[in-house]
């Protein structure tokens, strides 16, 4: 892809510092070459046909100079080099420089160059030759004079090539930087590998021509048969090169040549928006088909190949001839826009881009509807590099996939792959790797052992009340609590390349990990209430917040090195530790009797620097990675092990669970589960599992067949958010369930809102009628309390009752709990009056 001024056009503001450089070296050029070109007229009679031979080839040969494939004419190679530097060493400056000046107005010629361009060619090998003569000034003289060549000779000439080839190089690299901006050495730098081979090349060949040209002028034409073999391997080399970088089905520029565009666009942009230009933005467009899998599974591979090749075709007649169309792989192309003036620019791209995916592709007679989702990133706004564009325009990307869009821009918000994400997930693993206090590698005195292999303490440790706060998922997310981290000595085990990742990434974990300070990040109240489930009115329970803030010297990292110093791992408040995470339950009251029947295990994570970390966000995080097996483990492993404890002390209670989409995959957890009840000596009964409809919406058959192993052990399967799902009444009718949980989102609004109080009460009949235990979620009034125990709900709860809270609360909590019967009083169960 062409820039708008390759050749011959000076860009603005550049014109009067450029053309003062030219017109310097052109002075330069006559000062040092005047003497020898006035002599040369009188010396032409005298020069030999090995001369005459040597002029007419070069100028012959820089008719058709080299271009390498995929590089400017500016990176041309001229074989004139090697012959006018031989006429340097044989015959002297003056001859060099007419020679030189002829195929330079000859190569001008065919190439098209303006004539400032052929003048300062011409002026820079003049002043390139005269500084190669003065160095072989400086040897003994004579140097192909006749005799014998000794070392100094040699070195004369090897000197004479250098000097040559500073003085050329150098000269373009400045014409180069007065003409376009920018800084000087990254230009001198990028391209000097390519001339140090190729122009040095020619240079180191002259002495061999000067040599052959002593023994006989009929040698001389030899020489184009090494110049035609070093040309055909450039050729094959740089052919290569150029194939390397294409994409072989498709025939587009490739990764590799996207991202080498991408970072000499960026350079040309930034010297525009430095002088002010309005077209100084670049954007990057990553485009993804939809239902391309669907085509390859269906039609198979080659059909695929084919309907790629045709989408390649309409994505290169949309975009614009300065844009660069690439294929990253699979059925994700990018474009590369350039001198656009803001993000609408770019808009405008991707819609040329919708319109041509808009419709079908015929192959073979079958239409196939292949749309795509494109994400836009712009330069400067949203990055400045290739690594962070091309990161952002994924985002985006996906952003307009999960909007159901067709074009996205990068928005801030929309990224969740965050370095904060991936900390979390870090520090996730980390506490879980710990595992929970009072866990060693010997028998308790009981000896019984929980799943991971630990010992059942024999007795409990101290009360210690965690942080409050209930948690809540949805759409197939757990809802879980995990029991009280304490103290544990032994060796930390971190994962200490993503926290160098991440670190490296985050410039405020930069500072923390520098400085061991770390700012305070209080969780919104908001985002609290709406994760706890805590109604409007409810008073926000301590312990969550700047409460849970992080002392100073929490920084991130810092847990390896403490357990390095110390020999044992930090405790929660201590610096480096990744928090605790706490086991919480919930009561859940029969409504007719009071009677409390069971509780909820909810999950609650205190992060020394972000405090209590949203459950939500907890389990979006670590549901997309193995962390989520390390999580179920841990949250069985606790639950089960305190239903061995409340029996113990003589409480009989059942605890639900939530469970992730990714555990009901795997059907592990039935194994798992069935070895934690049979190690702690826990009744089946004693333990339920909740799922969700969207867990069962994503593998249908692989889910059922782990909840019917599950049912099979005895333990009882509930159907949580019951009413938000799409095929409710399959589940009921198919699913060996014991229990239906109404959803906090009807509940809340039944006392106020007929319409869903008439939905509460259709979903208690429809679960009473095929024999289904009720539960109401977000029970937060008594009314509310009221028109459940009307509608004959079997249990409820909610902060009515009691909130969430740790197991050793929960125990002071029973011990005080008076039943709650609902008075028999008609008018207040009254549901309000349909509209």
């Amino acid at each position: 892809m062409e820039p708008a001024d390759p050749r011959n056009f000076v860009p603005p503001g550049r014109v009067t510092p450029f053309y003062g450089f030219v017109a310097a070296v052109a002075v330069l050029a006559l000062l040092v070459s005047a003497k020898p070109l006035i002599e040369l007229p009188g010396r032409l009679a005298g020069l030999p046909v090995a001369f005459w031979t040597m002029a007419a080839l070069a100028v012959v040969c820089d008719a058709r100079p080299f271009v390498p494939p995929g590089r400017r004419q500016s990176s041309a190679v001229f074989p004139s080099t090697c012959f006018t530097f031989a006429i340097l060493l044989g015959w002297g400056l003056g001859p060099a420089v007419a020679v030189q000046t002829v195929a330079v107005v000859v190569s001008g010629w065919r190439m098209g160059h303006a004539a400032w361009r052929s003048g300062f060619n011409a002026a820079q090998y003049a002043c390139a030759l005269a500084a190669a003569a003065a160095v072989t000034g400086l040897g003994p003289g004579g140097i192909f004079e006749g005799g014998h060549l000794g070392w100094s000779d040699v070195l004369a000439v090897g000197g004479s090539a250098a000097a040559w080839f500073v003085a050329n190089y150098g000269l373009v690299s400045t014409a180069i930087r007065w003409r376009f901006g920018g800084r000087w050495w990254p230009g001198f730098r990028s391209g000097l590998g390519y001339e140090l081979i190729s122009t040095g090349s020619l240079l180191l060949l002259a002495p061999v021509l000067v040599t052959a040209a002593r023994a006989s002028a009929a040698l001389i034409p030899l020489v184009l048969v090494p110049l035609f073999a070093v040309y055909r391997m450039a050729h094959l080399a740089a052919e290569q090169e150029q194939l390397g970088a294409l994409d072989p089905l498709t025939g587009l520029p490739n990764r590799k040549a996207l991202l080498a565009e991408v970072a000499e666009q960026v350079h040309l942009h930034a010297e525009r928006a430095a002088r002010g230009e309005p077209d100084a933005h670049l954007a990057l467009l990553l485009i993804d088909l939809d239902r391309f899998k669907n085509v390859n599974d269906a039609l198979g591979h080659a059909v695929g190949d084919r309907l790629l090749v045709e989408v390649s075709a309409r994505l290169a007649d949309a975009v614009g001839e300065r844009d660069l169309l690439a294929r990253l792989g699979g059925d994700e192309f990018a474009i590369v826009s350039t001198g656009l003036t803001g993000v609408d620019a770019a808009r405008e791209t991707a819609e040329r881009l919708v319109g041509a995916l808009a419709e079908p592709v015929a192959l073979d007679g079958l239409p196939l509807d292949v749309g795509g989702s494109i994400g836009i990133a712009l330069y400067p706004e949203h990055g400045e590099d290739f690594a962070t564009l091309m990161r952002h325009a994924d985002v985006a990307m996906y952003d307009a996939k999960q909007r159901s869009d067709t074009v996205a821009v990068y928005a801030a918000e929309s990224d969740h792959n965050s370095a904060e994400r991936l900390g979390l997930l870090a520090d996730l693993r980390r506490v879980l790797e710990a595992g929970p206090a009072g866990r060693d590698d010997g028998r308790g005195a009981a000896g019984v052992r929980g799943g991971d292999g630990a010992a059942l303490p024999a007795a409990l440790p101290p009360a210690v009340a965690g942080p409050g706060g209930a948690g809540r998922s949805t759409g197939g997310s757990a809802r879980w609590g995990a029991r009280r981290h304490r103290e544990r000595s032994g060796p930390a085990h971190p994962d200490e390349l993503i926290q160098r990742i991440v670190t490296a990434a985050d410039p405020i974990r930069r500072r923390a990990a520098a400085t061991g300070t770390g700012p305070d990040q209080p969780v919104d109240p908001i985002r609290r209430r709406a994760a706890t489930g805590v109604g409007p009115e409810q008073p926000v329970e301590p312990g969550g917040g700047a409460d849970a803030a992080a002392d100073p010297g929490t920084g991130p990292g810092t847990g390896f090195a403490y357990a390095e110093r110390t020999g044992r791992r930090p405790g929660p408040d201590e610096p480096g530790s990744p928090g605790e995470i706490t086991m919480y339950y919930q009561p859940q009251i029969a409504i007719a009797t009071g009677e409390v029947v069971g509780v909820e295990a909810l999950l609650r994570w205190r992060h020394p620097r972000r405090g209590m970390v949203d459950p939500e966000e907890l389990i979006r995080v670590a549901e997309q990675s193995a962390v989520m097996r390390l999580l179920t483990r841990r949250v069985v492993d606790d639950v089960v092990e305190q239903l061995a404890k409340w029996s113990a002390a003589g409480i009989s209670l059942r605890a639900a669970l939530n469970v992730s989409v990714r555990d009901l995959h795997t059907g592990e957890i039935a194994d798992q589960i069935a070895d934690r009840l049979a190690r702690f000596g826990v009744l089946p009964e004693r333990l339920q599992l909740e799922i969700t409809e969207g867990a069962l919406m994503a593998d249908p058959r692989r889910v059922l067949a782990t909840i019917s192993r599950l049912h099979a052990i005895g333990v009882a399967i509930a159907l949580d958010d019951f009413g938000t799902g799409y095929s409710s009444m399959q589940h009921l009718r198919r699913l060996p369930l014991s229990e239906v949980k109404v959803d906090r989102s009807f509940v809340l609004g039944m006392a106020d809102d007929a319409d869903d109080a008439a939905i509460v009460r259709s979903m208690i009949e429809l679960a009473g009628a095929l024999g289904l235990r009720v539960v109401a979620e977000g029970v937060e009034d008594e009314r509310t309390w009221r028109l459940l125990h009307a509608a004959g709900c079997d249990v409820a709860q909610g902060w009515f009752y009691a909130r969430p809270m740790p197991a050793e609360e929960l125990a002071a909590w029973l011990a005080r709990y008076r039943p709650l019967r609902p008075a028999a009083r008609e008018a207040e169960s009254r549901p309000p009056r349909a509209r």
